[in-house]
C-alpha cells in the first residue's frame, strides 16, 4: 500500500479500535461490507487493504498482464483535469489506491509532476462506508497536493437498483466533469452485492445507463473484481453486462480505441504485505475490464 495511504488506513483503525478485529482475519475471511457499520468496520478491517491491493495491481501491471487497464488510468489523468467517477466507492479503495500510487510515481520522477485537478464523484448506498471514504480523501489530499494533485470529493446515496437514484449520481457526475480533460469511470469490488445478493438483473439497467453517460471523448472505465467463477465464467458478471452493452455501444466506439470485440477481460495475481501486520502477507486475484468509453467522431 503507497505509505501515505498506509498511515492514513492505520490511524483510522487505531482510532476505531478495530485492530484487533483486522488480526482476527483468515484464509476463508472475505467480508464484503453492507449498510451496517458493523459490516462496514468488518470489510474496512479485514478486506480494505486487499481492495487497495487489487486497485494497485490493475494500476501498476508488475507482470504485464493488464496493460490496457493501467494504459486507462493514466490516459484518463494525461490532462490537467480529471473526474473520477467511483460507483460504488465504498471507503474509497479503488480511488485512494490509484491517486495515491500516482503521486508515488511522481515523487520517484517516474511520472511528470504536472498539476493535475482532480473531481471525485462517489455514489455509495452505505453511509458509514462513505463517511470512511471522506475520511480518508481527506487524510491523503496533503500528500496528493505535494506532487501537485489537487483533489475535491462529493459523495452521495447511490442505490444501483433504482433508477432515480441512479439519474441523481450521473448527474452529479456530469455537473462535477465540466470542463474536465479527462473522465474514468471505476467500479469496484461490485460481485458481491450483484453476485452474491442477488441484485444482477435489478442492476443492470442502471449501470448500463452509467457507462453511457461515462463516455465521451478522452474517457474511461475499469471494472476490477476478485478474479472468480461467478465473474469470469460464461454468465458470469462481467459477460451478462458486456454482451447487452456491447450491442449498443458497437456504433459509437472511437476508431482508435479498435473492435469493441477486441474489449477483454484480464487477471492476474500476486501477494502484497498487510500495512498493519509487517511482513505478512496475503494473495491477491485480479479480474479486470477496461472499456475504452471514446465515441466515434464520424
Amino acid at each position: 500500500m503507497p505509505r501515505r495511504l498506509a498511515d492514513a488506513y492505520i490511524s483510522l483503525i487505531e482510532s476505531k479500535g478495530l485492530r484487533d478485529l483486522a488480526a482476527a482475519r483468515n484464509a476463508s475471511s472475505s467480508p464484503v461490507g453492507g449498510l451496517t457499520q458493523e459490516a462496514t468496520d468488518e470489510h474496512l478491517a479485514q478486506s480494505f487493504d486487499g481492495s487497495v491491493a487489487r486497485a494497485l495491481l490493475a494500476v501498476l501491471d508488475p507482470k504485464s498482464e493488464v496493460s490496457s487497464t493501467s494504459n486507462s488510468f493514466l490516459r484518463a489523468t494525461a490532462g490537467n483535469s480529471a473526474c473520477i467517477t467511483d460507483a460504488p466507492c465504498g471507503a474509497g479503495a479503488a480511488t485512494l489506491a490509484f491517486l495515491c500510487a500516482l503521486a508515488e510515481l511522481r515523487e520517484a520522477n517516474v511520472l511528470p509532476r504536472l498539476p493535475l485537478k482532480v473531481a471525485i464523484v462517489g455514489g455509495e448506498i452505505s453511509q458509514p462506508a462513505a463517511a470512511y471514504a471522506r475520511h480518508l480523501i481527506d487524510a491523503i489530499k496533503p500528500a496528493l497536493l505535494a506532487q501537485a494533485i489537487s483533489v475535491e470529493h462529493t459523495i452521495i446515496p447511490w442505490d444501483v437498483t433504482c433508477p432515480i437514484s441512479t439519474t441523481d449520481l450521473i448527474t452529479c457526475a456530469v455537473q462535477n466533469s465540466q470542463g474536465s480533460s479527462g473522465k474514468l469511470l471505476v467500479v469496484a469490488n461490485f460481485s458481491g452485492f450483484l453476485e452474491s445478493h442477488g441484485n444482477r438483473a435489478e442492476a443492470m439497467p442502471q449501470l448500463q445507463e452509467l457507462f453511457r453517460y461515462a463516455s465521451g471523448e478522452n474517457s474511461f472505465a475499469v471494472w476490477i473484481e476478485p478474479r472468480m467463477k461467478k465473474v469470469l465464467n460464461e454468465n458470469g458478471l462481467f459477460r451478462s453486462f458486456f454482451k447487452p452493452f456491447s450491442k449498443i455501444w458497437k456504433k459509437y466506439v472511437s476508431k482508435d480505441a479498435g473492435s469493441l470485440d477486441d474489449q477483454s477481460v484480464f487477471t492476474s495475481e500476486a501477494s502484497f504485505e498487510r500495512p498493519l501486520f509487517s511482513q505478512t502477507t496475503a494473495a491477491v486475484r485480479l479480474a479486470v475490464m477496461p472499456i475504452d468509453l471514446q465515441r466515434s467522431r464520424s
